[in-house]
C-alpha cells in the first residue's frame, strides 16, 4: 500500500541547488495539504576524495552544514510534534567511493530515521558524469557512451553492482528516482523494451536486498520527462514486493506533495 499522507523525498535549505524556502514553510505546505509524515533527505556530503563532476559543484551540501542540518531537522521535530518529521539523507552512490562514503558517513548512521540511495553519477572509462545536471551535461554522457539506451542500461547495471555494498549501515531503506536519466527522455528516441534485461536484473537485485524505491514526483516537474520516476517499473516491482514510498524530491516549499494525486489515479496497478 502506498500511504499518500507521506512525503519521503524533501530537500531543505542546506541544499546548494535548492531554495532559500524555511523549514517551517515545508512544514506549513504539508500541513495544509493533509500530509503526516515528511522525511527531509538532504543531499549528504561527498567524502573528501571525490570532486563534485558538476559545473556548477552544487551537488551536496558541505560536510560543516552537515551537524547544522542534523540540528534544524531536531529542533522542527520538537516544534511539529503533531506531525511525524522524519531526519533522513539522500545518500550518493559514487562508483569507486562506495567504501570512503560508508565510513565517512556511519558515524552519523545513529540519528538518522531512513536514508536514500541515489545515483547521481556514472563512471565512464575513469571519470565520473553527471546524470541529471542539465540536458547539455547529458548529451556529452549519451555521446560517451553510445546512445540512450545505453545510458539507461549503463545506470541500471552500475546501480545493481553498488548495491553489494552494506548500505543498511547508514539507515538506507530505498532508492532513489531509479530510472533517473528518463529527465530527458524526450529529447531522444527509446524503447524501454530495449533496457528490459537490466532493468530486471535490478529490480531483483533491489528485492533480494530488501529494499524499496522512491516513487519519484519531480519528474512530473522535467519539461523533457513529463512523469514520475519510477512509475514505468512499478508493475514489474510490485511484483517483486518491492515496496514504494511517495516522495515529491521537492526543493522548494510548493512543491512538498505535487504530483501525489496523479500516482493516487494509477494506484491501483501498484
Amino acid at each position: 500500500m502506498i500511504d499518500f499522507t507521506r512525503d519521503g523525498h524533501l530537500h531543505t535549505p542546506f541544499c546548494p541547488h535548492g531554495s532559500s524556502d524555511s523549514l517551517e514553510a515545508y512544514v506549513d505546505r504539508a500541513l495544509g495539504l493533509g500530509i503526516k509524515t515528511l522525511t527531509f533527505t538532504e543531499h549528504a556530503p561527498f567524502p573528501a576524495r571525490f570532486l563534485d563532476p558538476t559545473p556548477d559543484k552544487d551537488s551536496a551540501m558541505s560536510v560543516e552544514s552537515l551537524p547544522l542540518y542534523i540540528e534544524a531537522i531536531q529542533k522542527l521535530k520538537r516544534s511539529y510534534p503533531e506531525l511525524d518529521i522524519r531526519l533522513g539523507l539522500e545518500i550518493d552512490y559514487l562508483p569507486g567511493c562506495e567504501s570512503e562514503t560508508l565510513s565517512f558517513l556511519e558515524p552519523y548512521a545513529d540519528i538518522l530515521d531512513e536514508a536514500i540511495l541515489s545515483q547521481h553519477f556514472l563512471l565512464i572509462d575513469g571519470e565520473l558524469l553527471p546524470v541529471d545536471f542539465s540536458a547539455e551535461t547529458f548529451h556529452v554522457l549519451v555521446e560517451r557512451i553510445g546512445s540512450f539506451e545505453d545510458v539507461m542500461k549503463q545506470y541500471y547495471t552500475a546501480l545493481a553492482a553498488g548495491l553489494a555494498f552494506p548500505w543498511e549501515r547508514l539507515k538506507v531503506d530505498r532508492i532513489g528516482h531509479i530510472d533517473l536519466p528518463i529527465k530527458y527522455q524526450h529529447n531522444y528516441t527509446w524503447d524501454r523494451s530495449n533496457v528490459q534485461a537490466e532493468q530486471t536484473r535490478l529490480l531483483q537485485t533491489i528485492a533480494t536486498r530488501g529494499f524499496g524505491l522512491d516513487l519519484n514526483t519531480a519528474g512530473l516537474r522535467k519539461p523533457d520527462c513529463g512523469q514520475p520516476y519510477a512509475i514505468d517499473v512499478a508493475s514489474e516491482a510490485a511484483a517483486l514486493g518491492i515496496p514504494f514510498v511517495l516522495g515529491s524530491d521537492a526543493h522548494i516549499a510548493f512543491d512538498v506533495g505535487a504530483g501525489f494525486e496523479i500516482i493516487q489515479k494509477k494506484a491501483t496497478f501498484l
